[in-house]
């Protein structure tokens, strides 16, 4: 509920009326069978009596099928807008807490599978909270409301151990297991998160593992480590199984009392038979609730980690807004001693300083692995910079947004990432009110207009999940053509020449030399080796990371 109200509290309307019918399809259970007891136990005793032809059956028949009516309405109406009231929570929350990650997420690298696990069970366990034990809890509660108002009718001494029972066993006892649980949930949690990592970890290596013959060893230590976590989640669960049974042997005792209270003080029976039947339909409703009530701790542990995320406005190193420069172009970028890492304990690159200027070519070559691509992300403002390390036409990278400086700089990966759609649909994500005209001068740049149009869809050919329907060498030029069509100052290209014959390499750099041109624009190009000898620019700057 307190993630709910963070988020701004949508589908209020479903979720009132969610609680609401809950409450009353409980009391109309209670009331079923408080009144069913009532009505049979009256009835029986009139016709014992002879006075069955004067009992007045209709009303008490007509209340307990109003009762059973309203129950299964009220349950269908709760179920209803319960789902409704969490799909309005979820279409808040996903876009959100995705959208807080991906703002506060260093470089270019995507979230590792485990992570991303993490984070949808994480979400699953707070959105069915609410179906799990909001709704149940608040159906329990009016359903003793119910019972014990049964109970003050039939006798002070059942109402007390009644109240008595439904205050220790429904509530002091629940509440106490829960305050425990919550505290080895945090233990579970991390728990599963090393599991989630390690099978993670084995399929993404299945292949590799098995030409090696590790394949089976590592499945058997992720199934040992899964049996444990399994083992772990069923202890969190025993305590609540045991209340459970204590809640129905407590209906039954409540009950039997009821019974008992009747034959010693000659009150009311069919009262006390109604009694009875409710305190006994309260309680189970109580069991039933418990036995679900394992999602409670398991439910906040995974709401407070999603809040945490969501507390997280953007990037920790990215400009206070009311403090940034606007940046009305990023050319010349300096770079003075600059080193960062990839992540906090990563190795830092090797240290360097150049100068990105308009209409020329810099080149950043080294080994695989020595940093190139964090370098570059770094230009982006993607990562934590030192102070006067970078600067923006001379606006210090700590005084800009992220924002501001990503309007300005496209990069081309090496290993572009695609959704699943039309050529033109993926081009559009660069530029979405980008004509036809557009889109074919960035393919024609990137060399991509041949095979793109070679095909009869033409700029409607499909491209399906992980690049399928195009080869790895087509995709690295669609992922360069959309990087141009965003209009970039400055373009990252990353290994732009990979896996391309040297004329090609050299017609591609030719293409993108007449880009380079064609405004105030520069090419920071990241390379195993320089390639000095194919642009056509102003300048042509080396730096070396070594």
């Amino acid at each position: 509920m307190s993630l709910w109200s963070t988020l701004g509290r949508p589908g209020r309307l479903q979720f009132f009326l969610a609680m609401a019918l809950a409450a009353l399809a409980a009391i109309a259970g209670v009331m079923l069978m408080g009144l069913s007891g009532w009505f049979l136990v009256a009835g029986a005793l009139a016709g014992m009596s002879g006075l069955g032809h004067s009992f007045n059956h209709l009303y008490p028949s007509a209340g307990v099928r109003g009762a059973a009516l309203v129950r299964v309405l009220g349950r269908y109406g709760e179920q209803l807008s319960g789902h409704d009231a969490i799909l309005s929570l979820s279409a808040r929350l996903r876009p959100r807490i995705f959208a807080a990650g991906a703002h506060g997420r260093r470089g270019l690298s995507p979230m590792a599978s485990a992570e991303l696990t993490a984070l949808v069970d994480d979400m699953d366990a707070a959105e069915g909270a609410f179906l799990k034990v909001v709704l149940p809890a608040i159906g329990v509660i009016a359903g003793f409301v119910v019972a014990l108002g049964f109970a003050l009718a039939s006798d002070a001494v059942v109402f007390g151990a009644a109240a008595l029972a439904a205050v220790l066993a429904g509530g002091a006892l629940p509440y106490l297991a829960v305050q425990a649980a919550q505290r080895r949930s945090a233990a579970l949690s991390a728990q599963a998160d090393a599991s989630r990592a390690d099978v993670a970890r084995l399929i993404e290596n299945a292949t590799e593992l098995d030409v090696y013959g590790a394949l089976s060893g590592y499945a058997d230590e992720a199934e040992t480590l899964l049996r444990g976590w399994q083992d772990q989640g069923e202890r969190l669960e025993r305590p609540f199984r045991g209340l459970s049974a204590m809640l129905s042997a407590c209906g039954v005792l409540m009950a039997v009392l009821a019974l008992w209270r009747v034959s010693v003080t000659g009150g009311d029976l069919p009262v006390a038979a109604g009694a009875a039947l409710a305190l006994m339909a309260a309680f189970e409703a109580a069991s039933a609730m418990l036995k679900v009530m394992e999602a409670a701790p398991r439910a906040k542990t995974a709401s407070m980690r999603l809040a945490g995320k969501l507390a997280v406005e953007g990037a920790a190193w990215d400009a206070r807004q009311d403090r940034a420069v606007s940046l009305q172009s990023v050319l010349p970028i300096e770079v003075r001693n600059l080193t960062v890492c990839a992540e906090p304990g990563a190795p830092q690159t090797p240290v360097a300083s150049f100068t990105v200027e308009p209409g020329t070519v810099t080149e950043i070559t080294g080994a695989s692995g020595i940093g190139k691509s964090t370098l570059a992300e770094a230009l982006m403002r993607l990562h934590p910079v030192p102070e006067s390390a970078v600067f923006y036409a001379g606006v210090e990278a700590g005084n800009a947004r992220i924002a501001s400086v990503l309007e300005h700089i496209a990069m081309s990966s090496q290993m572009p990432s695609f959704l699943p759609g039309t050529v033109a649909d993926l081009l559009r994500l660069a530029k979405p009110n980008a004509s036809e005209a557009e889109m074919r001068g960035a393919l024609e740049t990137a060399l991509a207009d041949v095979f793109v149009f070679a095909r009869p869809e033409g700029l409607d050919s499909a491209i399906g999940e992980n690049g399928t329907g195009f080869s790895g060498g087509e995709m690295r030029r669609l992922g360069l053509a959309r990087a141009i069509l965003a209009g970039p100052e400055v373009l990252i290209l990353d290994e732009p020449f990979a896996g391309l014959d040297r004329a090609l390499a050299g017609q591609l750099a030719g293409r993108l030399s007449d880009w380079l041109a064609g405004g105030r624009r520069a090419l920071v190009v990241l390379q195993h080796k320089p390639g000095a000898a194919l642009w056509r620019a102003q300048g042509v700057h080396h730096v070396a990371l070594d």
